[in-house]
């Protein structure tokens, strides 16, 4: 098991992500260890006065962790575009493409992404990998009726598919109600470009063609900056070119 980053490291990035906020900003509030982290920090601007900011979040954890800490909060009825979201991620690669959901949210954090101007991912260290799929599985949201489909379609691929269950057994469900696949896909020498996670976007699209997929939790060319806690507690930030 790789070293996590600890709370007070989330903590700090979290808060440099809540500098980035201005004044009247519309905000992607994203689930997960980091991006709660955010979503407290952003909340303590608030109600010290420092910003006046309106948040849509990507979770029902999330609204409830942001109503508590005093964030104003809208809906997709209520707003159209984002100035800026800030998430987490599983794993991030050197282009800055991305696994996620983990957290159980990929779906509404992919929509939410979808329509912001800038999407800011907050991670530790032991998040970024030289490709994706290293520690982590494809998460893949699907509906019930179309579940066997969706695994036996993804397993031709090359992929080992297993639902998702809770830590007691039961099948997890996400916030929408709908079952989740985790698909681990052979992890071959860097060197081979045959490799499926080599190719996100075109695997990306190969499994959104499958009748029944709501979404994957491959983000390609979606995020604008990464904010990095490193595990000897320096910060490092990378940007798309």
């Amino acid at each position: 098991m790789p070293i996590i980053a600890s709370p007070d490291q989330l903590s700090h990035i979290g808060g440099i992500a809540a500098d980035l906020v201005r004044d009247g900003d519309r905000v992607g509030l994203g689930s997960g260890r980091a991006a709660l982290a955010f979503v407290r920090a952003l909340g303590a601007r608030i109600t010290a006065g420092k910003v006046k900011a309106l948040g849509v979040p990507t979770s029902l954890l999330t609204e409830q962790v942001a109503r508590e800490v005093g964030i104003p909060l809208a809906t997709l009825d209520q707003v159209d575009s984002l100035d800026i979201a800030i998430d987490g991620a599983d794993e991030v690669d050197p282009a800055l493409n991305l696994t996620k959901g983990g957290g159980g949210n990929l779906t509404r954090e992919k929509i939410i992404a979808s329509i912001t101007k800038r999407f800011v991912i907050v991670i530790g260290e032991e998040k970024l990998v030289p490709r994706l799929g290293t520690n982590f599985p494809v998460f893949v949201e699907v509906i019930e009726f179309a579940r066997p489909l969706a695994t036996r379609k993804i397993t031709d691929m090359g992929a080992r598919v297993e639902q998702r269950h809770t830590p007691d057994g039961r099948p997890f469900r996400t916030d929408d109600n709908n079952p989740y696949l985790q698909c681990w896909f052979p992890s071959p020498p860097l060197a081979d470009a045959n490799s499926p996670l080599h190719r996100p976007a075109e695997l990306h699209r190969e499994i959104r063609q499958i009748p029944g997929v709501v979404e994957t939790g491959l983000f390609v060319n979606m995020a604008s900056e990464i904010i990095i806690a490193n595990l000897d507690g320096t910060v490092m930030r990378k940007s798309k070119r």
